[in-house]
């Protein structure tokens, strides 16, 4: 800034960057301090139904645990009957025992011809039956509920050891019933499920499948507690809703608006400067019109020049401002409302502007003038000039002044100078005579 700069220009200044800062230091605080509205939490609800929904299997492996123990003891019962456990192999005992027990049985083990007193004994020692077969399809249907409930615990360890942790008691029974499940059904050939039979019996015939079933009646207890506990929790849990994504990101939308109003700002500093260096660019060289002479040329630029508006454009900075707050406080969760309030602001601003300085008109003119002739110091007062120009005919004087070449110009100006300058003179005459004509004061 120089002394060419208007006071006007710089109080505007002042004023739009005073405003600048206090609109847009709270819409920023507003915009980054805005929460969502308080909703369920989501996460909470989804949590409670997970729970609620581990409950159903918990429960079928606690009834697998119980049902277990008892088709474990009817499974053995019915082996029993099925004749599943291993016949005896022979020289045991019964009619191995028996064998080469006659002494006059020859050395190389071939049986003696039987004589009277061999077959006396015999009659009185018969030979032992031969075993029974054993009843291969009851052996698989005893065999299957066994199997299907060890199916069902198979996937229940896990669930489990979850929640509770890994019973060192329960590890042997849990690993028996982890292999039975792995045993693949038997097709319907009645010698694989008779040793799919026997593999279960040998199995989980003697596991602790009471560990098994405490176990999974725990959990079930274990899942139903969590389960209340996070019922409780969905209902009372509550999370702020998160503000929405517009087309740019909250940073970068609160970014992109603060940098139009310092452009803004910018701009409108650049033009008050730009305009007093045009000034000084103008009036400076004339200063020499003085001295050669032609001091209307200077009186009259100077007319010209404090005619013009004033520079700078605080209109689109207060504007900005004042639009970026309005969109902050009537939708903060929304930052793209932000920058289009801003942008919104500078148009708004700048026709308010415009039609500030047309309801101005040339009002301003004579003070404008006035101030540049402090400045400048003419030869031909300005005073003289303006008191030529009658109030309310400013606008026509100036568009005369500028309608003029610059030599009619200053003529003009200097002719409105001597007319003002013989008026004030005939005034100070005819008060001076009628001063003269009235008595002296008592």
């Amino acid at each position: 800034m120089n002394e060419y700069t208007r006071r006007e220009e710089v109080r505007a200044t002042f004023i739009a960057s005073a405003i600048l800062v206090l609109c847009i230091a709270a819409a920023v605080l507003q915009l980054v301090t805005v929460e969502g509205r308080l909703i369920p939490d989501p996460s909470a609800r989804r949590q409670a139904e997970e729970s609620e929904a581990r409950i159903a299997p918990a429960r079928a492996c606690a009834l697998a645990g119980e049902k277990l123990i008892g088709e474990i003891e009817v499974f053995k019962k019915l082996a029993n009957a099925a004749r599943m456990s291993d016949p005896e192999k022979p020289g045991a005992g019964g009619g191995g025992a028996l064998k080469n027990l006659d002494p006059r049985a020859p050395a190389g083990g071939e049986p003696a011809a039987p004589t009277a007193t061999t077959r006396t004994r015999g009659l009185r020692n018969p030979p032992p039956p031969k075993p029974s077969e054993p009843d291969k399809q009851l052996a698989w249907a005893s065999a299957q509920p066994v199997y299907k409930q060890a199916k069902i615990l198979a996937g229940c360890r896990e669930a489990t050891d979850a929640i509770l942790g890994a019973r060192v008691s329960a590890i042997p029974a849990w690993d028996a019933i982890a292999k039975a499940a792995a045993i693949t059904p038997p097709g319907a050939a009645e010698t694989e499920q008779f040793e799919a039979a026997k593999q279960l019996l040998s199995l989980l015939g003697d596991i602790p499948a009471d560990k098994v079933a405490q176990a999974t009646k725990d959990a079930e207890a274990a899942y139903k507690a969590t389960a209340e506990r996070d019922r409780e929790r969905a209902l009372t849990a509550m999370v702020r809703e998160p503000l929405p994504q517009g087309v740019f990101s909250r940073r970068v939308a609160v970014s992109v608006g603060v940098g139009l109003t310092v452009c803004a700002l910018l701009i409108s500093y650049l033009g008050v400067r730009a305009a007093s260096m045009r000034r000084l660019a103008t009036l400076l060289p004339l200063r020499d019109a003085v001295r050669s002479g032609r001091p209307g040329m200077q009186a009259a630029e100077i007319l010209k020049t404090a005619a013009a508006h004033n520079s700078g454009e605080p209109g689109i900075v207060i504007g900005a401002a004042i639009g970026g707050l309005s969109a902050a406080l009537l939708a903060p969760k929304d930052a793209d409302l932000f920058v289009a309030g801003v942008m919104a602001g500078l148009l708004i601003g700048l026709g308010a502007q415009w039609a500030f300085r047309l309801a101005l008109g040339a009002s301003r003119w004579r003070a404008r003038a006035t101030e540049l002739a402090d400045v400048e110091k003419p030869a031909i007062p300005i005073v003289l000039v303006l008191s030529g120009v009658k109030p309310g005919l400013e606008p026509e004087f100036i568009q005369f002044l500028r309608s003029l070449p610059p030599v009619d110009a200053a003529a003009a100006v200097e002719k409105l100078a001597s007319q003002a300058e013989e008026r004030i003179l005939a005034a100070a005459d005819a008060g001076a005579a009628l001063h003269q004509g009235k008595p002296p004061p008592r």
